[in-house]
């Protein structure tokens, strides 16, 4: 099997958008996949020099996708680049793959000037805690979330 880890073309979209709806799947509900949405925000982040969507790909099928984004945080020059979304299919867990996308977005990060990248875990789909220390990633802020 050939992975390779590229860049998202708008004719990736369909592709993104089938493994995307079975991720969101297992999210809590505030994660809910909207098809719309999903579309306007992956048209606007192909063409938007702040984003960043690469794709994993193996034998030709896409499996996997990380959205990035770079910015400064608020109150520091500080330049962070931040996982938006990392998503690959049940099967692609564990692989390397999955781990190649996260490479990917951190080399990408550096190249544009990142001195910190974020990565997220949605508790209720897995816990990547440990996973993300191996990696070298250290827990520097928890968020909490309450329906209103």
């Amino acid at each position: 099997m050939k992975t390779i880890i590229r860049e998202m073309t708008e004719d990736d979209l369909l592709d993104v958008l089938i493994v995307g709806r079975e991720f969101s799947r297992e999210a809590p509900k505030s994660h809910k996949w909207d098809r719309d949405k999903t579309i306007e925000f992956l048209k606007n982040a192909l063409v938007s020099p702040q984003y960043q969507i690469f794709v994993s790909e193996t034998d030709g099928e896409v499996n996997g996708g990380i959205v990035c984004a770079i910015t400064s945080l608020l109150m520091s020059h500080t330049t962070v680049a931040s996982e938006l979304v990392w998503f690959v299919t049940k099967e692609a867990r564990g692989k390397p793959s999955s781990i190649k996308l996260v490479k990917k977005f951190e080399s990408w990060a550096k190249e544009n000037g990142a001195q910190y990248v974020f990565m997220g875990d949605i508790t209720q789909v897995g816990d990547l805690g440990n996973l993300y220390k191996r990696m070298g990633y250290h827990a520097v802020e928890t968020a909490y979330m309450k329906e209103v």
